[in-house]
């Protein structure tokens, strides 16, 4: 019994110090799947139109899994994972895994930097 309340103990206190994904990063990887919603997204949420590469907008990524959360230079950082449904560019690109930092500050995309593929390279 003791060990079981140190465990849910721990399990809570790990809960409430962890890092919950942000409601604009929740609502920008809700777009995921659409090219036109990504547009809207980007356009809402970048702090520089510059900032988001316009690959999200030419290939459809699945819906990202975030692996990794971070706080980084006064902004939040997450890695994420996303699969290429479908691109215009590259039939190649199709399928692959593809990883990407989005860091947000103030309720805005202020980085992205795109990891590259997992396991590989593809070319657009």
């Amino acid at each position: 019994m003791k060990r079981l309340f140190v465990v849910l103990t721990l399990l809570l206190f790990f809960s409430a110090c962890g890092t919950s994904v942000l409601p604009e990063m929740k609502d920008f990887m809700s777009a995921f799947g659409s090219k036109e919603k990504v547009a809207v997204v980007v356009e809402k949420y970048a702090a520089d139109s510059e900032i988001v590469p316009k690959a999200l907008e030419i290939c459809e990524l699945g819906t990202p899994n975030i692996t990794n959360t971070e706080k980084k230079d006064g902004m939040v950082l997450y890695t994420a994972e996303a699969v290429v449904e479908d691109c215009e560019s590259s039939e190649t690109a199709v399928g692959t895994i593809r990883i990407f930092d989005i860091g947000w500050k103030d309720g805005k995309i202020v980085s992205f930097e795109w990891q590259g593929p997992k396991g590989g390279a593809v070319e657009y």
